[in-house]
């Protein structure tokens, strides 16, 4: 994710080539269905909707003030990952808490299944409008973001509509409640099923043969977001989360751990060091794939820096506001 975010603005187009596209275009993916997994484990701990609810609040809220601080575009037009986060961990609260896990994959079929078809049906749309603050009257903007042109963002042709997003963090929901239960991802039908997954999506997608758009500089390969990429996406999840727990004893992962538990300040963070640090200065952008790839390393070695100084905060201070234990990970 933070390679796709850096190379919209740092990376020359004629350097995204199809395997760095490849490379970030499963990133947001588990994200998602990591934040509909946690949902359901942690929900043993905190099991109120209106505790979920706050926190899908205020993961919005942070969406909106990125928008509007850091990029200072308009809210509540194109959707990022943060709104889709936000909407999705109570709505994947009240599903795990209602519904079983056989009706929580019914839903999240039908999702995939009515996607492509309202696709076609009301036309998904390549362009996006993120209207900059300065260039747009507010009263324009109120008028724009009441629209049916804005619902459909939301709903099927945004950067991360709902149809078929949601339909990740449900199955993350699956994947929490089968994990609760004792159920160990490193079972023999735990790999066949990412793998038939894997293939059945590889296979769709090179019959399906999409027209695969780069969305003002973001190259990422789902966009659209196809059955085929559904199914390629799930199963390759599937089959990390098999290599991960085979292999958890290693200890390159310890050093990129901290990154987890801080997700919501990392993705803040390498925007806002995007934005402020790297993009004003000229040599960084439109660089070639190896530079890049020097800047994108640096970048990370940074966060993970940065992962393992807020341990050190939250271990000598116990007492910090309730918000700043919420962007730092609690």
């Amino acid at each position: 994710m933070v390679a796709a975010n850096l190379s919209a603005t740092l990376l020359q187009p004629e350097d995204k080539v199809f395997i760095f596209r490849l490379y970030g275009t499963f990133a947001a993916p588990l994200f998602v269905m990591l934040a509909g997994m946690m949902v359901v484990i942690t929900g043993v701990k905190h099991a109120t909707f209106w505790y979920y609810l706050k926190r899908g609040l205020l993961i919005v809220i942070c969406g909106c003030l990125l928008e509007v601080l850091v990029w200072h575009i308009y809210p509540f037009l194109g959707y990022d990952v943060l709104y889709l986060a936000g909407l999705g961990i109570p709505v994947v609260y009240l599903l795990s808490k209602y519904c079983t896990i056989t009706a929580r994959i019914i839903i999240l079929s039908l999702l995939i299944v009515l996607t492509p078809v309202l696709q076609t049906l009301f036309n998904y749309r390549e362009e996006l409008i993120s209207l900059d603050i300065s260039t747009l009257m507010f009263s324009d903007y109120l008028a724009l973001l009441f629209s049916k042109s804005t619902a459909q963002r939301f709903l099927l042709d945004g950067w991360f509509p709902v149809m078929p997003w949601l339909s990740f963090a449900i199955a993350g929901s699956v994947l929490g409640s089968l994990y609760i239960q004792g159920y160990s991802f490193v079972s023999k039908h735990f790999l066949a099923t990412g793998i038939a997954f894997f293939s059945i999506g590889v296979a769709l997608w090179l019959t399906q043969n999409p027209h695969l758009v780069i969305r003002d500089g973001y190259s990422e390969l789902f966009y659209p977001p196809t059955t085929g990429y559904l199914f390629t996406a799930t199963g390759l999840i599937f089959l990390g989360f098999y290599s991960v727990e085979t292999s958890k004893q290693l200890a390159v992962y310890t050093v990129f751990l901290k990154l987890g538990h801080a997700s919501l300040f990392m993705y803040i963070f390498h925007q806002v060091m995007l934005v402020f640090i790297l993009k004003p200065v000229k040599c960084l952008n439109n660089q070639t794939l190896s530079t890049f790839i020097l800047t994108y390393l640096v970048v990370i070695a940074i966060m993970v820096v940065a992962g393992h100084l807020l341990v050190r905060i939250k271990q000598s201070h116990k007492n910090l506001p309730v918000i700043v234990r919420f962007i730092i990970g609690s």
